[in-house]
């Protein structure tokens, strides 16, 4: 639990540092809260789709393309620093953190009794087992929907060839 909380108190700085920037004059702002949220989240970092035919004629694509690359680039330029300077509070404070709460749970077993320790022990084995359960089944979720991903991707790429291949 403590490590959603952590995740989600890093994603909150994020977002609240790519705002910052955007405000700033950085980046657009819808752009750096979508490319900082999916990235706090772990998602795939947006990207430029890839170059179509139309889009190598097309001086003025080109031209955004290379906007949005100079953007990208100031974006991260700016943050790179920032997230470094995150990750070395976190890694001073965080192993504190974790020791006193470790003292703090010890002492607080310490004072339990032996049959409140073992229904303790019985329900964390109880909620483990469910959480492995848990996992497991997202898991399969997760893969049945990239299957599904992946033939919806490939109807569509093979619609565009017949498209491409009737001119």
């Amino acid at each position: 639990m403590s490590e959603a909380r952590r995740n989600l108190g890093r994603a909150a700085l994020c977002i609240s540092i790519a705002l910052a920037l955007a405000a700033r004059g950085g980046v657009p702002a819808a752009h750096a809260a979508h490319a900082t949220t999916t990235t706090a989240t772990g998602s795939v970092p947006t990207t430029a789709a890839a170059p179509t035919t139309a889009a190598a004629k097309d001086p003025q694509i080109a031209e955004l393309d290379t906007q949005i690359k100079n953007l990208r680039d100031q974006y991260h330029a700016q943050l790179d620093p920032l997230e470094t300077q995150v990750k070395a509070l976190k890694d001073k404070f965080d192993p504190e953190i974790a020791s006193l709460e470790d003292q703090r749970r010890t002492l607080v077993e310490a004072t339990k009794s032996p049959q409140v320790r073992e229904l303790d022990d019985q329900e964390t084995a109880e909620l483990k087992q469910l959480a492995d359960q848990e996992k497991t089944e997202l898991d399969k979720v997760r893969q049945h929907f990239a299957e599904e991903r992946k033939d919806v991707q490939a109807k569509y790429k093979q619609r565009r060839q017949e498209l491409v291949a009737k001119k």
